[in-house]
C-alpha cells in the first residue's frame, strides 16, 4: 500500500488508522518513520520498526544488529572490504518471513522519501519476496523529495498492483466539521474564512485553530478571528512561528536544539549537547508539551509534525543552524556517540575547511561502508567538498570515494572520478589504488580498449608495481582482451599475470589468473583445460580474500561449458551459499544469470525464465551489464519457443545496434542466434544467414570457437538451404577442427558430426551427432540434431526411423513448453504419414495441480512442512528469490492466495496425483 500526499494532510493518521485496524483483525504492526536527519544511518528506518536491537533477547534481532554494526557473522572476517548490504536484506526478509508464519504482519514505514537506499534495497525485497504471505508493506510518502531509489520501488510496487491511496485535501464541508470537533462549538464565517487559507490541509487548519486559541489565551478574545484573517501568514511555516513567540526564551532555545537534532530526539542527547543536566532540558520543554509543539514517544522527544519542526528549525538563520549542528557533532563526539550519529551533524554543520569534521566524515563512511556503500559515497562526498583548494588528503579522499562509489554499484561515476585524479597531477600513494580501481570499474562497464590501454599505461609507468598489483592489472588487462575479442592475446597476458603471481606466492592473485586464464581458453573451445584450471583455484582458495574471488563462480561456469550440468548445479548453488557466508555478493547477479543459463541450456524454460529476470535485475541493482545480452538473448528464445514472436521482438530491439556494430558487446553472437531465429520464425531466411554469418567471420578471425555450438548448425542448415554449399563446407571444417580441443566434450563432438552431416547429407553421421548431444544434455542441441536427421533419413529413404527422431523431438518440445517448435515438427510428422496432429499438441494446462511444473510441486511440498523460503531454498540449493517466483506461479495456478490454502491443496492433491 503507497500513500502519497502533501506534508500535513494525513498521511501518517491514515497509516496509524491501518496499523489499528490491522491489529484489531489479529495482526502484528510494525512501524517505524525515515527521517531526514538521519539519510546517513543504514537501514535506520528499518531498524526501528523492526527492533533491530543488539539488546534485544531475540537472537534472530540481535544477530542483525551485529551485522548492522558492521560486524561479521562468523569469525573469518575477510581482509578486503566486504558489502553485508545483501547479507542483510536477506535475514531481514528471513525475520518477517519467520514473523508470517505465526500471524499476519503489518510493516509500516512513514516518510519513506527521507529513507536511506538500504532501507529502500530492503523494502524491494521485502515487497517481492514475502507478495505470497499474510503481509501488508504500508510506506508513505510525499511528491518530493525522490530519489533514483525511491523511484524504482515505486516503480515496482505499481508493477506489483500495489494499492495506492492518493490523499487528497478536506473539503470545505470537512474543515468546518474538524473545526467544530477541536473548538466544540460551530464555526462562524469569520472562522470559515480564515480556514480557508487552508486549502484543506488538516495540519495547517489545526494550527490557525491552535493560533486562535493562543490568541484567545492572552487577552484577545474579542478581536482574535478579525485580526487573525487579516494578518494570517501566507504559509503554514510562519504560522508556526507566529505560535512559537507565546513561548518563554528557554522553551523557545531548547526546541531550537532539538530541532536541530531532528523531528524525534532523546533527552540524553539534549542533555549533551546543551551539556545541562537532563531535569533542566525537560523543565524546558514543558511550555512545548502543555502548548502541544512536542510530544512524547516512548523515552523520545517527537515534534507533533515534521512541518512544526520544519518551520522551527528553518526559523533559524543558516549560519546559526550550521553553529549548532556543529556544536552537536562535538559535543556528541566528547560523549562516545555512533561515529556515524556525529557525521551526520558534521555534514550538516561543517564549514569548508573544517579538517577536524572530515576526519570524522572519513571514518563514518569506513564504519558505513559494509552495510550501506551509498551512504559512504555521501559522507566522502561531503568530505571532499569540505577540504579546501589544494589540501594535502584531497587525492586520499577522492580515492576512497572511488572505492565507496564503485561498491555502490555507480560505477560510471567511480570510473569519471578515477580518471580526472588520474590525469591531472596527484599525491604518489594514491596512483595505484586509483589505476587498480579504474581498471575494475572499466572491466565492469566493458570499455575493453580503456581498460587496455589503462592496465598497459599501470604497468608501463609504475615501475615498482608490487607483484601482486602487477598480476591484478594484468588479469584485468586480459579480462579487457577478452572483452574486445582478442582472446589469444587475452590467454597470453593472463598467463603472464599467473606466473608474476605464482614467483610472488600471491595466492589471491594466482586464483584470480587462473580464473581469468580459463575464460581465455574456453573461448578458445579448450574445456578440459579451463575446467583444471578453475579446479585448481578451488582448491587453492582456502583463504577469505583467495575466496572472495569466487573461484567456484568460475568453474560452475567450466562445468557448464564441458556438459556436466548435474555438477555445474551443485556448483552454483555452493557459490549462492558462499556468498551469504563471506557477506560478498560480488557476482550474485551475473551467477544468478548464469545459474538460469544452464537451465535453459537443459530445457527446464520456466525455472531459465525465472531465473534470468531475477539475475538481470540483481546485476542490474549491482551496477552490472556484462550479462544483460546473453541473458535477454535466451529470454527472447524462449519467448520464440513459445511462439510470442512480437515479445522476443521486443527483448532483441535494444540489441539491435550489436548486430551491425564494428565492436559489439560481450556475448553478441548468442543475441545474433536469437535474432536468426526470429528472423527464420517470420520466414526471413536470407537475414538470419547474415545474421550468423557476420558473427561466424568476426569470431573465425579472433579464434573464438566458444560459440561454435550456438552458430555453426543453423549458419550450415541455412547456407545449404540457400544455395552456398561451399561456404557450408567450410564452416563444417573449422568446427571439425575445433572439435579437436574437446574431445572429451558430447555437444562439441556432436556439433561437429552435425555440421558434417548436413554438408554430405550422410544420415549415419546426423544419428551418431544425435547420440552424443543425447549425452551433452542440451536439450536444444539434442531436439535439433534430431530435427537435421530426421530430414536427411527422409531425403535417404528411411521414414520409419525418422518418426522415431521427430516423435523424440515433439515430445522434449512439449515438455518443455516450446509449443511453437513443437507446432513445427509436427508438421514434418504429418509429412512422413504420422497423424499424431488430430489431438495437437500436448499443451501444459494453465491452472489446477496438473499445470504445476516438477519445480513447483517441490517447492509447494516444502512449504507445506512449515519452511520458510530461505529455508526451502537452502533444501532445494537455489536462491529465495527463486523460490518466490515460484510461490507466485503456485498461487495464480491452484487460485490460493497464502501458505494455509497451499498447505491444504497439498494435502488434498498430492496423494491423488501421485
Amino acid at each position: 500500500m503507497v500513500v502519497l500526499g502533501d506534508a500535513g494532510i494525513g498521511k501518517t493518521a491514515l497509516v496509524r488508522e491501518v496499523i489499528e485496524e490491522g491489529r484489531a483483525g489479529g495482526a502484528v504492526a510494525y512501524s517505524g518513520a525515515a527521517h531526514p536527519f538521519e539519510r546517513t544511518r543504514p537501514f535506520g528506518a528499518l531498524a526501528d520498526a523492526l527492533c533491530l536491537n543488539r539488546r534485544s533477547s531475540e537472537p534472530a534481532r540481535a544477530a542483525i544488529s551485529r551485522l548492522l554494526r558492521g560486524e561479521a557473522a562468523r569469525t573469518e572476517v575477510p581482509a578486503t572490504p566486504v558489502d553485508l548490504r545483501y547479507r542483510i536484506v536477506e535475514e531481514v526478509v528471513d525475520l518477517v518471513e519467520g514473523e508470517c508464519k505465526q500471524h499476519a504482519v503489518i510493516l509500516a514505514i512513514d516518510d519513506v522519501h527521507w529513507a536511506d537506499a538500504s532501507t529502500l534495497l530492503a523494502l524491494r525485497a521485502i515487497m517481492h519476496r514475502l507478495a505470497a504471505e499474510r503481509f501488508l508493506l504500508v510506506v508513505s510518502l510525499r511528491q518530493t523529495p525522490r530519489s533514483v531509489e525511491l523511484d524504482q520501488l515505486l516503480d515496482e510496487a505499481i508493477a506489483a498492483e500495489a494499492h495506492v491511496v492518493r490523499v487528497g485535501p478536506l473539503s470545505p464541508d470537512e474543515v468546518e466539521d474538524l473545526a467544530r470537533h477541536e473548538l466544540g462549538r460551530p464555526c462562524g464565517p469569520k472562522l470559515a474564512t480564515a480556514l480557508a487559507r487552508a486549502g484543506g490541509n488538516p495540519l495547517w487548519a489545526r494550527e490557525i485553530l491552535s493560533a486562535l486559541a493562543d490568541e484567545s489565551a492572552h487577552g484577545n478574545a474579542d478581536e482574535s478571528i478579525d485580526k487573525l484573517v487579516a494578518e494570517l501568514p501566507d504559509s503554514l511555516r510562519e504560522l508556526v512561528v507566529r505560535r512559537l513567540r507565546y513561548l518563554p526564551d528557554p522553551t523557545l532555545k531548547m526546541l531550537q536544539f532539538t530541532a536541530v537534532l531532528g523531528d524525534t530526539a532523546s533527552v540524553r542527547d539534549l542533555a549533551t549537547i546543551t551539556r545541562r543536566p537532563g531535569s533542566e532540558v525537560v523543565a524546558d520543554l514543558a511550555e512545548a508539551f502543555r502548548s502541544g509543539v512536542v510530544g512524547e514517544a516512548g523515552d523520545a522527544i517527537v515534534f507533533r509534525h515534521q512541518l512544526v519542526h520544519d518551520a522551527i528549525y528553518q526559523e533559524m538563520p543558516r549560519p546559526v543552524r550550521q553553529a549548532l549542528h556543529r556544536d552537536a557533532a562535538s559535543a556528541l563526539a566528547e560523549s562516545g556517540a555512533d561515529v556515524v550519529q556525529v557525521a551526520g551533524h558534521l555534514t550538516l554543520g561543517a564549514a569548508r575547511g573544517d579538517t577536524e569534521a572530515v576526519t570524522w566524515l572519513r571514518q563514518a563512511a569506513h564504519e558505513s561502508a559494509p552495510t550501506s556503500p551509498p551512504v559512504a559515497v555521501e559522507l566522502l562526498a561531503r568530505a571532499e567538498s569540505l577540504l579546501p583548494a589544494g589540501h594535502d588528503d584531497a587525492d586520499l579522499v577522492s580515492a576512497e570515494l572511488v572505492g565507496a562509489l564503485l561498491r555502490a554499484g555507480q560505477v560510471d561515476e567511480a570510473a569519471g572520478r578515477a580518471e580526472a585524479v588520474l590525469d591531472r597531477t596527484h599525491r604518489a600513494e594514491v596512483d595505484v589504488p586509483l589505476r587498480l580501481l579504474l581498471v575494475s570499474a572499466l572491466s565492469m562497464q566493458n570499455r575493453s580498449a580503456e581498460l587496455i590501454d589503462r592496465a598497459e599505461a599501470a604497468l608501463a609507468e609504475i615501475p615498482d608495481l608490487s607483484p601482486g598489483s602487477q598480476a591484478l592489472v594484468l588479469a584485468q588487462a586480459s579480462i579487457g582482451l577478452q572483452l574486445s575479442g582478442r582472446i589469444v592475446a587475452a590467454e597470453h597476458t593472463a598467463l603472464r599475470a599467473l606466473r608474476i603471481a605464482e614467483d610472488a606466492g600471491e595466492i589471491e592473485m594466482i586464483v584470480w589468473s587462473l580464473t581469468t586464464l580459463a575464460k581465455a581458453v574456453s573461448r578458445q573451445g579448450r574445456y578440459a583445460e579451463a575446467l583444471g584450471l578453475t579446479g585448481r583455484a578451488v582448491d587453492l582458495a582456502t583463504e577469505p580474500a583467495a575466496r572472495l574471488r569466487h573461484p567456484r563462480y568460475f568453474h560452475a561456469m567450466a562445468l557448464a561449458d564441458a556438459d556436466r550440468f548435474a555438477e555445474a548445479t551443485a556448483a552454483y548453488h555452493a557459490v549462492l551459499d558462499e556468498y551469504e557466508q563471506l557477506a560478498s555478493p560480488r557476482f550474485l547477479g551475473d551467477t544468478m544469470v548464469m545459474a538460469a543459463t544452464a537451465q535453459f541450456l537443459i530445457g527446464d524454460l520456466d525455472a531459465a525464465r525465472d531465473g534470468l529476470i531475477e539475475g538481470l535485475r540483481t546485476a542490474e541493482s549491482q551496477g552490472l551489464r556484462l550479462l544483460a545480452a546473453p541473458a535477454n538473448a535466451h529470454l527472447a528464445t524462449i519467448a520464440l519457443a513459445e511462439g510470442d514472436n512480437r515479445r522476443a521482438d521486443q527483448i532483441l530491439t535494444p540489441f539491435a545496434t550489436e548486430l551491425t556494430s564494428d565492436d559489439p558487446c560481450f556475448f553478441a553472437e548468442s543475441v545474433a542466434v536469437a535474432a536468426a531465429s526470429l528472423a527464420e520464425a517470420v520466414g526471413d531466411e536470407p537475414r538470419a544467414l547474415e545474421l550468423l554469418r557476420r558473427f561466424w567471420i568476426r569470431d573465425v578471425d579472433l579464434a573464438n570457437r566458444y560459440f561454435h555450438r550456438e552458430l555453426a548448425p543453423p549458419l550450415v542448415r541455412l547456407a545449404l538451404a540457400r544455395g552456398e554449399a561451399e561456404f557450408a563446407r567450410e564452416v563444417a571444417d573449422l568446427v571439425e577442427a575445433g572439435a579437436t580441443s574437446a574431445p572429451e566434450v558430447p555437444t562439441v563432438q556432436s556439433t561437429a558430426l552435425r555440421c558434417r552431416g548436413l554438408v554430405d547429407g550422410n544420415a549415419d553421421l546426423l544419428l551418431d551427432a544425435v547420440a552424443l548431444a543425447r549425452d551433452g544434455g542440451r536439450v536444444l542441441d539434442i531436439t535439433g540434431t534430431c530435427e537435421d536427421a530426421a530430414a536427411a533419413l527422409v531425403a535417404a529413404g528411411r521414414p520409419e526411423e525418422a518418426k522415431v527422431l521427430l516423435l523424440e523431438a515433439v515430445e522434449r518440445y512439449e515438455t518443455m513448453g516450446a509449443l511453437a517448435w513443437a507446432g513445427r515438427v509436427q508438421a514434418a510428422l504429418r509429412a512422413v504419414g504420422v497423424r499424431r496432429g488430430v489431438r495437437g499438441p500436448r499443451q501444459r494446462p494453465t491452472h489446477g495441480w496438473v499445470s504445476l511444473t516438477a519445480s513447483e510441486r517441490r517447492v509447494s511440498e516444502l512449504v507445506a512442512e512449515g519452511l520458510t523460503n530461505k529455508e526451502v531454498a537452502t533444501k532445494l540449493h537455489v536462491s529465495p528469490h527463486t523460490v518466490n517466483t515460484h510461490l507466485r506461479h503456485l498461487f495464480a495456478k491452484l487460485g490460493v492466495s497464502n501458505r494455509a490454502a497451499l498447505a491444504t491443496e497439498v494435502a488434498r492433491r498430492a496423494p491423488s496425483a501421485s
